[in-house]
């Protein structure tokens, strides 16, 4: 009796040897990737969208890092997913920033490319940055094997948006909108980032459109005079335009060479015949029947508008009054300094 029991017990243990090993090796054997990432925030600044200049494009910059808790290094593909942000409304290209109500049109590409920084699976921005790279295994039982790695984002705003209202704009891309999938593998590289969600980098886009505006002018030429007493008034008129921002109230002044604020003005020679000291009187208008003068006194003689965004003409109406005119023959000119006050 005491042998066969004997002979019993040893071979009990040996199953439940046999199933400790098992499970000690598959569990050494099992990979674990865990990918992190964040993103900085992406800021226009202050942009002026009527003066005619571009905006600058600035960067962002993805910070991202990938461990191994296995004993065996990991080939890893892995992809970043922007999508259309709080205020996109599913508008993906362009997306937009808002102000309230008033929008901004903005662009986000992958770093000096352009290539719009999208998501797998989305019809409009197919294309996520995507990255693939070997993650090393683990070090010891308590340091796991890493790999980090960056990818710059780059911002545009769209042309041709002057009549946006000033105001701060913001799209903010919270965790719904930004996320990370990847694959990985012992052997080649996977050949798709698969499903498996990691992580994600919330960031910010921000605006701030400044109130502007922008003015041009073209030369008022009266053309040839004979000089002379008694000659008829020479009425002439040329154009200023003025873009300003939506809705930017603003008013123009014109002040001739001499200060004056009531728009009248000297013509004097430009050189031609020496010793000339004589000058050709004018005065500006802001009607075509000349009875309102146009000068500097705001509030008074001034013009006023209020901007869309798109240019608009102001027409300059010019007189050479000729009860005033006995001039030696010369070339005559005057520079009259346009101030817009917005």
């Amino acid at each position: 009796m005491s042998f066969s029991l004997s002979r019993t017990l040893r071979v009990l243990r040996l199953p439940l040897f046999c199933a400790l090993l098992w499970w000690v090796g598959v569990g050494s054997a099992q990979a674990t990737i865990i990918c992190t990432a964040e993103m900085t925030n992406l800021a226009f600044g202050t942009v002026d969208l009527v003066d005619g200049s571009t905006p600058s494009s600035p960067t962002a910059t993805l910070s991202y890092r990938c461990t191994n808790d296995s004993n065996t290094a990991e080939q890893v593909r892995i992809c970043f997913n922007i999508g259309d942000g709080d205020e996109g409304l599913t508008n993906f290209n362009p997306r937009v920033m808002k102000s309230g109500t008033n929008s901004l049109k903005f662009q986000l590409y992958q770093g000096t490319s352009n290539v719009i920084w999208g998501s797998s699976g989305n019809g409009t921005v197919p294309n996520p940055v995507v990255a693939t790279f070997t993650v090393p295994r683990r070090i010891s039982s308590t340091i796991p094997g890493s790999w980090p790695g960056t990818a710059t984002m780059r911002g545009e705003l769209i042309a041709l948006q002057g009549a946006v209202p000033p105001g701060p704009y913001q799209d903010n891309f919270g965790t719904v909108h930004t996320s990370i999938t990847f694959s990985s593998s012992t052997g080649a590289t996977p050949p798709t980032c698969g499903g498996t969600a990691a992580d994600n980098f919330p960031f910010v886009v921000t605006a701030n459109v400044a109130k502007s505006c922008l003015v041009t002018a073209d030369p008022l030429n009266f053309g040839t005079i004979d000089g002379l007493p008694g000659m008829a008034d020479r009425d002439r008129f040329s154009t200023i335009n003025v873009t300003c921002t939506t809705p930017t109230s603003y008013t123009v002044a014109l002040t001739p060479s001499n200060n004056s604020t009531t728009g009248s003005g000297t013509m004097t020679p430009t050189g031609g015949v020496p010793s000339n000291t004589d000058a050709v009187p004018y005065r500006l208008y802001s009607n075509a029947g000349r009875s309102v003068s146009w000068g500097s006194v705001i509030g008074t003689n001034t013009v006023a508008g209020t901007g869309t965004g798109a240019a608009q003409t102001l027409t300059v109406y010019g007189r050479v009054l000729g009860s005033n005119v006995n001039v030696r023959p010369d070339s005559y000119l005057d520079t009259v300094t346009v101030t817009v006050t917005y």
